[in-house]
């Protein structure tokens, strides 16, 4: 993100008044005394009033440059879909969710009778580029319904009751243009835990939560009404919001699986004209943790690539190059790199690769290059571990474990073809990494010798909370236990550095042949690699 600042210089002329002759001077006198204290006095006074009485704004009209498109019922809200849920390529399972949402909002007499109540809301839970959006507007286009968005941030004005008015309009105009669904994405903007801010701020973002609560909980007529929010930090929301009778049911929606990104691939490839003998089973697995909208933007970047050789067909040249520059930026055409520098790098580089491949009951190599980028990387090396792992999600010590051997691999080559004095600062990435794998293996996953059963709030990287939340917590952990906490991390690391000096220091002659032919290629798939790796065992 580039952080752009733009400086208004205002040159400023005050015009003097002249003199009047029908003010005598102790008449001027008092309206300088006027002038120069009771007027700063009366608005300092006034200006203190606004800031202590958080009704300020209830019900004031829009001030110049806030933003009215809410508050004026603007009837470009209300929109109709046109998206079949048949274009969401995601789990079946999901599928079948959205499906049944879709059934009750065509069908709600069927389930009245029953005795079954209509969900009120729907929460979509998931990471950012997952569909939650796209979700959305297929349920309102399968259903029928009127669509009516906003982003959960345009409730929040800047004086209090600003937010909440719009939060009053906004479901007003719901009711105007039933069946409708309201869909309100990124809600942890305002929907978050109250009582965690710091500043004044704060109460006007609570007053709009305390609106949208009240909206939700039935003390209106809602019937033909569904609510539908988005957010990819469930964990911050407030629990009344959460609780059955406002979102009665959660629908997580998550990063798809190889099967899944196969499927999305498919959908984003309807409209563009592949090359035969595409393996797109290999992309799906080379995109591992990529969203749907990323494997859109990589299914796009791959048909600009075409384009500029002035064809229209895509080829898996066009893929793979498109996947180096989303991971890793755009790959340098030259290379002015001298070959020490190259021998280096295909050094560090086959050292993660290395032990990736011997490690093969828990890790599949897929590709390692010395490609130079224009992000800075002067290689890298791409694996993950086996499908029936990552579905689980059953991650062992034994695997994290190896993970650190694997991250300390290029920094340990360095060591044994150079000499402790003589490694360079490339590893400094996967120090980064590796200390921070090595902190959540002891502090959050319970596997650490003496500290088997601790949890440190602190070192879990998926939760970011968020200073109100914290800042009257203080830290709660006592100088011992952080002091073995860092003993334990450290630990992991160390033994992981030595154990990966050991494995590469025994398989140095391999190492030469593999650091040859990479000096040679360039890029290395996984494939080729470990047929290497075994023609050289015979």
């Amino acid at each position: 993100m580039v952080d752009e600042s733009v400086k208004h210089k205002v040159n400023t002329v005050f015009l003097e008044q002249p003199s009047s002759s029908f003010i005598d001077t102790g008449l001027k006198s008092a309206f300088g005394f006027v002038e120069s204290f009771l007027i700063p006095t009366l608005f300092l006074s006034f200006v203190i009033s606004i800031f202590r009485n958080s009704n300020f704004g209830q019900n004031m009209p829009p001030m110049p440059g806030m933003s009215n498109r809410k508050l004026d019922a603007d009837k470009n809200l209300v929109s109709k879909m046109n998206i079949s849920l048949n274009s969401f390529a995601g789990s079946p399972e999901l599928f079948e969710e959205c499906t049944e949402v879709v059934s009750y909002l065509k069908n709600d007499t069927l389930y009245k009778m029953a005795g079954a109540e209509i969900p009120r809301g729907i929460l979509l839970e998931g990471p950012p580029g997952t569909g939650k959006t796209l979700l959305a507007k297929a349920i309102a286009s399968e259903a029928d319904a009127n669509f009516i968005s906003i982003a959960a941030s345009e409730f929040v004005e800047l004086f209090v009751g600003m937010g909440a008015a719009k939060v009053r309009n906004f479901f007003k105009k719901a009711r105007e243009n039933r069946p409708c669904i309201l869909f309100i994405d990124e809600i942890d903007s305002v929907g978050r835990q109250r009582g965690s801010g710091i500043n004044m701020a704060n109460d006007e973002r609570e007053q709009t939560l305390n609106q949208l609560l009240a909206e939700m909980d039935g003390f209106t007529d809602n019937e033909g009404i569904l609510i539908i929010a988005a957010t990819n930090r469930k964990d911050i929301l407030d629990s009344a919001l959460l609780r059955p009778g406002r979102f009665d049911r959660t629908i997580t929606i998550s990063l798809p699986d190889k099967e899944s990104r196969r499927a999305i691939l498919g959908v984003h490839t309807q409209n563009k004209q592949l090359d035969t003998g595409i393996n797109m089973d290999l992309v799906a697995e080379l995109t591992n943790g990529f969203s749907g909208a990323q494997l859109k933007n990589l299914m796009n970047e791959a048909a600009i690539s075409a384009s500029k050789r002035g064809e229209v067909i895509i080829k898996e040249s066009d893929i793979m190059n498109s996947l180096d520059k989303l991971l890793v930026g755009i790959v340098k055409k030259t290379d002015s790199r001298s070959d020490e520098s190259r021998r280096r790098i295909a050094i560090h580089e086959i050292g993660h690769a290395l032990l990736a491949a011997q490690f093969n009951e828990y890790f599949e190599l897929k590709k390692v290059t010395i490609q130079n980028t224009y992000s800075g990387a002067g290689g890298y090396t791409i694996f993950n571990e086996h499908a029936n792992i990552t579905e689980s999600g059953l991650y062992t010590k034994d695997l994290l474990f190896k993970r650190l051997v694997i991250g300390m691999g290029g920094k340990a080559a360095e060591s044994i073809f150079y000499g402790d004095d003589h490694v360079s600062v490339g590893a400094v990435q996967d120090l980064k990494q590796t200390n921070s794998l090595a902190q959540r293996m002891i502090g959050n996953f319970g596997m650490g010798d003496k500290l088997e059963t601790f949890y440190n709030e602190n070192v879990d990287s998926e939760r970011t909370p968020f200073v109100g939340r914290t800042f009257g917590i203080g830290d709660k952990y006592s100088d011992k236990t952080k002091e073995t906490f860092d003993k334990e991390s450290l630990f992991l690391v160390d033994k992981s550095y030595k154990m990966a000096k050991d494995v590469l220091s025994s398989q140095q002659d391999l190492m030469e042949l593999l650091i040859e032919r990479l000096l040679s290629e360039r890029t290395m798939y996984g494939s080729d690699f470990m047929s290497l790796m075994e023609t050289t065992d015979k």
